[in-house]
């Protein structure tokens, strides 16, 4: 077990979860994740709490799946549903591996070996249990190369990123909440170009930085935050956007297993006049074709707050100061825009002001 994964089992357990002695504690892994959970077994059992290791076997999930023999998908084991309502701790490792070819499913299929998820949380919220969804376990083969790094050194972002104070982020958090919840006005501008103003009204603001408190269990989602994360989300449901956004940092969307780069926007009255893409184009041109009422619509914005964060895909919109913009479906951040698809754009490096007052200043926030 190496010391970065040891100080990121730490961070996760100890700081962002508070697990304290006696509590039980669940870590659920796959074959290529096992290693990272050996980590938070042994630090479980340092901080004097009880572990249980739930292992899925890849070979034998795709087996069942290829032979399309849902049924035992369907729901949880009487075994496991117990487990996870006796639960305290939750550190769950996302799995297949091969999650390129998860996508290449079919969309009638691609769901179903996941079936049990709602009857997982129904479980999960019969106790008072937190946890955690380690984004580590989603980087298929070749995603680093898409930006720019090899298997190992997007695997060691992602526990850095996940290694970072959960508090820290949070004051940073809090303070840019507060100021844009009660602001008027939000303007996003950058030297390549980028000058994009927005209408702060009918807003959903969410604050994501891998604590589980008593706010966040009051969604039914909310007992599991994300890891690595350090985000503030923002559903914008009367957009008023105007002026261009000039992306500088490539997203990686994970439903699609699509990348997106080089975004060139430009909007009008809230709505997407003009639109641009490098990577990812021909794929959001044809999910904008079929993506119905709202498709054009900016309609959620995130600010990173991670100083680990810099090209940690799949969490690279955690970054410190950059900002993704989205159109279309926004139901996710607790909005009400529901059209059939979403894009996206990233700006690091950017100056926000609110109300003229400088919230991020190149890239930093202040």
């Amino acid at each position: 077990m190496s010391a970065d994964a040891a100080s990121w089992a730490r961070t996760v357990l100890a700081k962002n979860l508070a697990t304290a002695k006696g509590e039980s504690v669940i870590v659920e892994t796959w074959p290529h994740t096992l290693p990272y959970a050996r980590a938070f077994v042994e630090e479980t059992r340092r901080l004097g709490a009880v572990p249980t290791l739930l292992y899925e076997d890849e070979p034998a999930w795709w087996s069942a799946v290829d032979a399309k023999n849902f049924r035992p998908f369907a729901k949880l084991s009487k075994a496991e549903k117990a487990a996870v309502a006796k639960a305290d701790v939750y550190v769950h490792f996302f799995g297949p591996e091969d999650q390129v070819r998860l996508s290449s499913l079919p969309s009638a299929l691609r769901d179903k070996p996941f079936a049990w998820n709602e009857e997982w949380y129904d479980a999960a919220h019969q106790g008072k249990l937190r946890g955690a969804r380690m984004s580590i376990g989603l980087v298929p083969s070749g995603l680093a190369q898409k930006f720019g790094m090899s298997d190992e050194e997007l695997r060691e972002k992602l526990v850095k990123a996940g290694s970072v104070d959960a508090g820290k982020m949070a004051r940073k958090g809090t303070k840019l909440r507060k100021l844009i919840e009660n602001g008027a006005t939000l303007r996003l501008r950058h030297a390549n170009g980028t000058d994009l103003t927005l209408h702060l009204k009918g807003l959903h603001v969410r604050l994501d930085v891998g604590i589980v408190d008593a706010a966040a269990r009051k969604s039914r989602y909310g007992i599991l935050t994300n890891n690595p994360t350090g985000l503030l989300m923002v559903a914008v449901d009367r957009s008023n956007a105007t002026g261009t956004v000039v992306g500088n940092r490539a997203v990686y969307d994970l439903a699609t297993g699509h990348r997106y780069a080089d975004a060139d926007w430009a909007f009008e009255a809230g709505r997407l006049r003009k639109r641009t893409l490098g990577d990812g184009g021909e794929a959001f041109e044809k999910a904008f074709a079929t993506g119905g009422k709202g498709r054009d619509v900016l309609s959620y914005f995130s600010i990173g707050l991670n100083p680990e964060g810099h090209a940690a895909a799949p969490a690279e919109d955690t970054e410190e100061g950059a900002v993704l913009l989205s159109v279309g479906n926004n139901a996710f951040a607790d909005g009400a825009n529901k059209a059939k698809m979403r894009g996206f754009a990233m700006i690091a490096g950017a100056d926000v002001e609110v109300d003229g007052r400088l919230i991020v200043a190149r890239g930093r926030i202040r």
